[in-house]
Order: structure tokens, then sequence, then C-alpha cells
């Protein structure tokens, strides 16, 4: 899932198929205690370009359509994108808050979509730095004063070592992982290291799975 809800005809069948993976994905997090004790959820990947972040949006996205207030943070300092998805200026966003260079309410960029508040990556010029502290954690807890759930895009695993810093500040994960791009073993050792985090992992989707569709029928897409 590398395009958001947003980049479609609402009406499409591609936007239709969409929406109702996401309620798949909803559903089962609703069974897991997503809101009821687990409400500020990250979303992370092993390596980069997986579709973390789009995923995030996406839920986001169809949350906020349903009547939910939501918070969306990038976390992934590394590698901004959602500033870019929702055409919004990218800073002073999450870097600058946890600088202390720029307020929250500076960083947030109000219904960028119906009920999703967005917190762009911003500039840092040291990501893993940014996340020392309990600062991150007390502006997750923040967010959610007036929101139902707050989604943060997780920096790649692989890549930034202040990964475990931002899931170890939230109070449940999800590993993203994008179809035959890793062995199994890759995949489980990941997940092994994540539980060693004790943050809860309440699963994980696999991202870009791809069926064959006769031509005729993705004509009609």
């Amino acid at each position: 899932m590398h395009e958001t809800l947003a980049q479609h005809d609402p009406k499409s069948r591609r936007s239709e198929v969409v929406a109702t993976e996401l309620g798949y994905l909803w559903s089962n997090l609703l069974q897991r205690g997503v809101i009821e004790t687990h409400r500020t959820i990250g979303f992370c990947a092993i390596g980069d370009d997986e579709g973390s972040n789009t995923l995030t949006a996406n839920l986001a996205l169809f949350l906020g359509s349903k009547g939910k207030r939501i918070a969306l943070v990038e976390a992934s300092l590394r590698a901004q994108a959602l500033a870019g998805i929702f055409q919004s200026t990218p800073s002073p966003g999450l870097a600058e808050v946890l600088a202390d260079k720029a307020s929250l309410r500076d960083a947030m960029r109000l219904q960028v979509a119906a009920g999703v508040d967005l917190v762009p990556a911003g500039e840092s010029s040291d990501p893993f730095w940014s996340f020392t502290g309990d600062r991150f954690r007390a502006i997750a807890k923040e967010l959610l004063n007036d929101r139902d759930l707050c989604l943060v895009d997780v920096p790649g695993l692989n890549r930034s070592p202040e990964a475990s810093l931002v899931v170890r500040a939230l109070d449940a994960v999800i590993l993203v992982v994008e179809s035959n791009r890793h062995h199994a073993d890759v995949v489980r050792r990941n997940l092994t290291w994540l539980r060693s985090l004790g943050t809860p992992v309440l699963g994980a989707v696999v991202n870009d799975l791809v069926h064959e569709i006769p031509t005729i029928a993705m004509k009609l897409m």
C-alpha cells in the first residue's frame, strides 16, 4: 500500500478495496484492545519504502471518515513523507518540538483531512538524540487530550537506531512487511526484537500482496 485513499476517487473500485481492507484491519485492532487500552499505535517496517507511512496515513483517513479524531504523527525523521502526501508545510514539525524549537501547536497541521490532524517530521540534524528522554511520550499523550487515537509512523527498524526509543514510548506497535521482500527468518527475528522492547506487538500487516487479476477486471478498477 504505497498510495493513499486521498489519491483516488472515493467512488472508484480501488478505493473500495482499500477501504474494505482497512475495515478488516480496524476490526482486528479493536479485538486487541485499541481505544480501550492501546491509544498510541505505531506502524513500523523492517526496511525503507515498505509502505508503513502510507498504511498509517490510510488508516488515519479511514478512521477520520468514520467520525474518529486522529492525531497522525511522523516519527520517521530520516525519510519524511507525510507532509508531501497531505500537501502541508514540512516544518516546523515533530523534530522542532522535541528540540524545544517550536510548540506542539505550531507543529500541528489541523484537519489535513476529515478528523485528521498531522504532526509532520520536521527537520532534525540528529534523529537518534531527538528521542532520548521522555519528551516524545509526553507529546503522544498530550495529543490524546481531545482525540481518540494517535497513529505514529515509526522509523525503519534496520536503518534507524531511534526506532526502539519510539516503540518504547507507545502503547502498541504493528509490523508492516512488504510481500516477497524478506525471508521468513528475517521477519521472525524482527518480531522477536520488537517484542523484547516490552511494547505489545499487535501483529503484522503484509503490504503489496500481489494477486493475479484478469485484464478485464483491472480495467474496471
